[in-house]
């Protein structure tokens, strides 16, 4: 069957100043603003219609904080900027991988329409006018206003008009057609403070004729409203009614499941966690995830599964003053969690749950179907099928050569190629991980995974549910299949040499991204993840998104967990 080719990007540099063009394997549209036009653009710019509801006050603007010494060389490469979608105008484009480029001198970002794929825009940083932005406001935001040359390139090669006009025109009177905006992912705190700093100094260290601004969640609401929806805002909107927990609700209490064999003690502290915009703790969350699995998980689903506590990643990547220097680095993770499962046998399982917290932020993963993890005896089996014609192309051949190897030893693991971008959240996190094999994670849709499962046709993986998506977790899925090779090798002890001995790399147990909700707030991901697993276990008759949205609207879910508690309490004896 003939492989399908990808047709290759149109690279459009939208910029009068671009001189480097890449000549290798794209199609390249060199554009040039001759200079009487661009003499004549700048003198009709002179007149151009400025309004008077985009000016920023003092009171708007956010003060931000040089980055740290050790992020000092940031500037030196691409930063990765975690959009959405972008907007011209009028027309709203998806980004490929949800990333817009900011390089030496300029912006790049790879789009895709309706009318038009395989589109890559050049944006130099020598026509942008202004640069506002904010991880405060509603939907996280980054207005952009360029001088009129760029436009009229814009809509020379990109056609956007309508029978009003230019669909994207820095000097429109009509506001929705004015500005380029980037719908920003929402980012966890610590996140947010390097990408802020990041951008604004990046843009400053790039260019000093842009007026780069961070401004506050209010005002960039404001802006919002008129660049989407050319409305200013005259009423003021009630604001919401934050759920809070009254005295009685905070008031410390021991919960019991499984006929109260199981207990936790929540204080005050813990119960807090549940008023709307705080983050759910490590307790909250154990609790909530034991109370879905004693009774929310069917009798057959409790069996097959193991949950382990919200400590264990921790454990397993935390380095301490007990670690063995004189063994592999596999053996020293291991021995920090092999107590953990010492009267388990986890590959009678075919559900691991494992959440995770890094950098403030939860996610959650779920290891499924391991126990048909692939042997060696099998991989070279499905070798010796092949032709030898077809081994020179066969995907088994060429995985099997890799994965042929003890994941316990320190050869286990590779040091990545270098990356084109800076990626924040591997510089942030210091845990103890394997460094990953530049695996490319499988992105599969939620509903499908689901699917799956109610038809028993599910194959190993390990599944992320992160509900930002801010950073890969190559290294946090490595990790716990190491972890699983190891415990392996413990307790399924073989003679050396043996070919029924059971692989498990990204390529016998690969990493899929779920599709999943994400959150709207930097809040709320505990309640995601608690959402997510319920969901996936518990209501295969409804959609599980629809089912997402509407159990994690507003405080809903806080409000629910706050009645389960409740619930469960078990009442002092008088």
């Amino acid at each position: 069957m003939a492989k399908k080719t990808k047709l290759p990007p149109e690279i459009i540099c939208l910029s009068d100043d671009d001189d480097e063009v890449d000549h290798n394997s794209k199609i390249n549209i060199k554009i040039t603003t001759p200079v009487k036009e661009k003499e004549l653009l700048t003198t009709n710019n002179s007149n151009k219609y400025e309004p008077s509801n985009w000016i920023i006050q003092d009171k708007d603007i956010i003060h931000v904080s040089p980055l740290p010494s050790k992020y000092s060389d940031i500037y030196k490469k691409p930063f990765e900027i975690r959009c959405s979608s972008v907007r011209f105008g009028i027309t709203e484009f998806n980004i490929d991988s949800e990333i817009v480029l900011m390089k030496e001198t300029e912006f790049e970002m790879n789009l895709s329409k309706n009318f038009m794929d395989n589109l890559s825009i050049k944006l130099a940083y020598s026509d942008v006018v202004k640069f506002y932005f904010s991880f405060e406001s509603q939907t996280p935001t980054a207005f952009i206003h360029v001088r009129n040359e760029f436009a009229v390139l814009f809509d020379k090669f990109i056609p956007t008009s309508d029978e009003h006009g230019k669909g994207f025109n820095p000097n429109s009177k009509d506001e929705k057609r004015r500005h380029i905006i980037f719908c920003l992912k929402a980012l966890t705190p610590d996140m947010e403070r390097i990408h802020i700093a990041t951008i604004f100094y990046f843009l400053k260290t790039k260019s000093t004729k842009i007026d780069v601004l961070c401004i506050s969640g209010t005002r960039a609401d404001e802006l919002y409203s008129l660049a989407r929806y050319a409305k200013t805002p005259t009423i003021a909107t009630p604001k919401k009614t934050l759920f809070t927990l009254n005295t009685n609700d905070l008031a410390a209490k021991t919960v019991g499941l499984n006929n109260n064999t199981i207990r936790f003690d929540l204080s005050s502290d813990d119960l807090h966690c549940l008023n709307e915009g705080e983050f759910l703790n490590d307790n909250i969350i154990d609790f909530y995830l034991q109370y879905i699995y004693y009774e929310k998980l069917s009798a057959d689903d409790r069996e097959r599964t193991h949950l382990f506590n919200s400590f264990f990643y921790t454990r397993l990547t935390q380095k301490g003053n007990r670690d063995n220097p004189d063994i592999s680095a596999a053996e020293r993770r291991y021995n920090r969690v092999k107590r953990w499962v010492r009267d388990v046998d986890l590959f009678t399982k075919n559900y691991i749950i494992v959440p995770v917290n890094q950098n403030t932020h939860w996610y959650i993963v779920l290891i499924q179907n391991l126990n048909n993890v692939p042997t060696e005896g099998d991989l070279i089996s499905d070798d010796e099928e092949d032709t030898i014609d077809d081994r020179l192309k066969s995907k088994k051949r060429r995985r099997s050569s890799r994965i042929i190897r003890s994941i316990g030893s320190n050869s286990a693991s590779s040091s990545p190629s270098p990356k084109p971008s800076i990626q924040l959240g591997d510089e942030l996190d210091e845990a103890d991980e394997v460094t990953s094999d530049n695996e490319v994670p499988l992105k599969q849709n939620i509903e499908a995974l689901v699917s799956a499962k109610k038809d028993h046709s599910q194959t190993p993986a390990i599944i992320i549910f992160d509900s930002l998506r801010i950073a890969s977790k190559n290294r946090v899925a490595a990790t716990l299949r190491e972890f699983l090779q190891v415990e392996y090798d413990h307790k399924k002890a073989l003679p050396v040499g043996s070919l029924a001995r059971k692989l498990f790399n990204m390529d016998t147990m690969p990493t899929i991204e779920a599709a999943v909700p994400q959150q709207r707030n930097y809040s709320d991901c505990g309640l995601y993840i608690l959402q997510y697993i319920e969901s996936y276990f518990t209501h295969l008759t409804s959609t599980f998104t629809n089912w997402c949205e509407k159990n994690l609207k507003g405080s809903t879910k806080r409000k629910e967990i706050l009645t389960v508690i409740n619930q469960h309490v078990i009442n002092k004896e008088v």
